[in-house]
């Protein structure tokens, strides 16, 4: 179980991961040979009760109306590359980012096809995992958790809107296990072909999103500062803005880039040192870019997650496990979206939430306490930390719901003790579904 961004540097041999599977299987701990990445993958699906002898709904043909942007705009790439699969003895699979699968072709076996790839339904698969690394990604045979997958070995690849680092799907090759772990012999495929359906996204854009888009990059070339672009209900974050702004940074800055009269010129400057450029098309306006200036001394803004290693001195705790886990955590944080912190009574989650959120001064919140809707605040601006998920009460969540409607970028932990008494059974959340080798239509 590989990344592009980390190859292995001593796999076991396929035999012996088998055998390793098959102890765990049996209730045994991994044994130390199998790499922390495979054993982790394991103990999550053994969490999500995914069963090994788990049979695959087949994914078919559902129709589906009006079809996903993402499939109008990859079709034509992954139709004209149908004949290559045939030779290279391979399937190609197209999901989005809740890893349903929406197109397959290929030689796959009916019964290791399915209809999305969540990892809570089939366990670890390359799809789940390029998806949550943010790159090219390959599970091999027995590294999978289910029995018709271990002769399969797969390579995904993410895909990203344009200008944008946001994932909106998956590219996955999957082919008969071969020899080894790795490489996947189609990887260059894999890579080839989500660069050709990104490129797809691109021109399939509406003109004056185009335009924006095309202003972003321009922007983004020519210098080395940080640049926003606003379009409607859209954000563009170049990697430097990202460094340099909070989320609160960013509305502000969107509201005052709202504010700029339409009749000024390019290069209208802004409060904070950012200059803004209003981008027209046809003589309407399709959005702006904004450019920033640091000021002098500015320090980047702080991210969602901490460093590890400040998490480490600043948590009890020195064992292996404990800093995998710290580690995972704060990877996770820094994806700047709602993370689910679950441990028996005492092991210390609300620490760690606060840790994650640094020094903003984040609001705790206890669910356990009753009417968190009549105290949650419209807008906590240091971050929200929400304690005992598991006695959240039905207008609990509603009032956590609205928050994130109206604040989307808060940033948000979720603390759940396993076994405790619930008050009531929240809705599931909306965030990445989760559930295998898909068809025409759907694989961390």
């Amino acid at each position: 179980m590989t990344t592009a961004e980390h190859p292995p540097t001593a796999r076991p041999a396929l035999g012996r991961l088998r055998r390793a599977r098959a102890r765990f299987l049996a209730g045994h701990p991994p044994p130390a040979d199998v790499p922390d990445e495979v054993a982790a993958a394991w103990r999550r699906a053994r969490f999500h009760g995914v069963r090994p002898d788990t049979a695959t709904p087949a994914a078919g043909r559902a129709p589906q109306s009006p079809e996903p942007e993402l499939l109008a705009a990859a079709r034509p790439v992954l139709e004209r590359l149908t004949p290559v699969l045939d030779h290279e003895r391979a399937t190609l699979l197209l999901t989005d980012a809740r890893l349903r699968v929406l197109w397959s072709a290929g030689h796959a076996p009916w019964d290791t096809l399915c209809r999305d790839f969540a990892e809570e339904s089939v366990g670890p698969n390359s799809a789940a995992l390029a998806l949550r690394t943010g790159h090219r990604a390959e599970v091999h045979g027995p590294e999978h958790i289910l029995d018709v997958w271990q002769e399969v070995s797969a390579v995904s690849v993410p895909l990203r809107t344009p200008g944008d680092a946001r994932p909106v799907g998956t590219v996955t090759v999957a082919s008969a296990l071969g020899g080894g772990c790795a490489p996947h012999p189609q990887a260059a495929l894999a890579e080839a072909t989500a660069a050709a359906v990104e490129a797809e996204l691109r021109a399939h854009l509406r003109p004056p999103e185009r335009a924006v888009l095309d202003a972003y990059l321009a922007a983004c070339a020519r210098q080395e500062r940080p640049v926003v672009a606003f379009a409607g209900h859209s954000r563009l974050v170049s990697e430097a803005a990202a460094r340099l702004l909070s989320a609160r940074d960013i509305e502000d800055l969107e509201r005052a880039v709202h504010e700029v009269p339409r009749r000024d010129a390019p290069g209208t400057p802004l409060p904070g040192g950012a200059a803004v450029e209003i981008v027209r098309h046809l003589g309407e306006t399709a959005g702006a870019v904004a450019v920033l200036e640091p000021a002098p001394g500015r320090a980047p803004a702080a991210p969602a997650g901490r460093p590890a290693g400040a998490l480490a001195g600043a948590l009890a705790g020195h064992s292996v496990p404990w800093r995998h886990a710290t580690e995972r955590a704060a990877e996770l944080a820094a994806a700047h979206g709602p993370l689910l912190l679950v441990g028996e009574r005492g092991t210390g989650k609300t620490a760690l939430a606060r840790e994650l959120l640094g020094t903003t001064g984040p609001l705790v919140v206890d669910a356990a306490e009753g009417d968190l809707h009549e105290t949650l605040p419209a807008d906590p601006r240091g971050g929200l930390v929400l304690r005992h998920a598991e006695r959240l009460a039905q207008s609990d969540v509603a009032a956590v719901v609205a928050l994130l409607e109206t604040r989307p970028r808060t940033p948000l932990l979720v603390t759940y003790t396993p076994g405790a008494p619930p008050r009531a059974v929240p809705p599931a959340a909306p965030r990445h579904p989760r559930r295998p080798l898909g068809h025409p239509a759907r694989p961390p």
